[in-house]
């Protein structure tokens, strides 16, 4: 038996200007609060500390977004957010554009930036094993930083409904258990098309990823 508590929002939001009549506005918010980073989430989808500006424009035909977040430290078994840093900061900029080429079909581009610090001490779960640096070939402690930039697009094209992403990792990894010092360099692609016919819906998915 077992209990676990946490906060997995607790934000607040102030307004900084309407820019139009169309409801454009900025906006910032700070605190514990969601995020997902594109139309599925590929990069980034979590709940947890951080500030963000963001608003839309052009009768919001352009949506934007700056976010930076400090990770909190997740329960081992309940996923809630703790009261322990991770020492892991994620840095996120996107802008998206509605009815790009034709109605009903959105463009997003994207900058992520991970710099994982978690190298002071190794980090074990409350169940004993040990999660940080990972347990492969000579564990040691080490920094990693990543960088993705990335191009999606969700909506349809006619009657094809169609969802894709690219993105680019670079970046480097101190100190890697098998390899040591490494430079990323990755690519990550994925397509999903569908139709719908009555109240079924036929689709097709292709998801590449380059290892590294």
């Amino acid at each position: 038996l077992r209990e676990d508590f946490g906060f997995e929002e607790a934000f607040g939001e102030l307004r900084l200007k309407t820019l139009s009549p169309y409801y454009d506005f900025v906006s910032v918010r700070a605190g514990i609060q969601p995020f997902v980073s594109d139309f599925r989430g590929l990069v980034f989808s979590d709940t947890n500390l951080g500030a963000r500006l963001f608003g839309n424009a052009s009768t919001n035909h352009w949506q934007y977004n700056l976010v930076g977040f400090d990770l909190l430290e997740k329960d081992t078994n309940s996923d809630l957010n703790t009261f322990e840093k991770r020492e892991q900061r994620v840095y996120v900029a996107n802008v998206f554009h509605q009815d790009t080429f034709v109605h009903g079909y959105t463009l997003s581009l994207s900058y992520h930036r991970s710099e994982d610090r978690a190298a002071e001490e190794f980090h074990f779960d409350k169940n004993g094993f040990l999660v940080r640096p990972a347990r492969i070939g000579s564990p040691r402690l080490h920094e990693v930083t990543a960088n993705y930039i990335g191009l999606a697009g969700d909506g349809h094209l006619g009657k094809i409904n169609v969802s894709h992403a690219a993105y680019y990792a670079f970046g480097t990894d101190e100190d890697h258990g098998v390899g040591g010092h490494q430079d990323i360099r990755a690519g990550f692609g994925a397509l999903e098309a569908s139709v719908d016919k009555d109240w079924t819906r036929f689709k097709a998915t292709f998801v590449y990823a380059s290892g590294d």
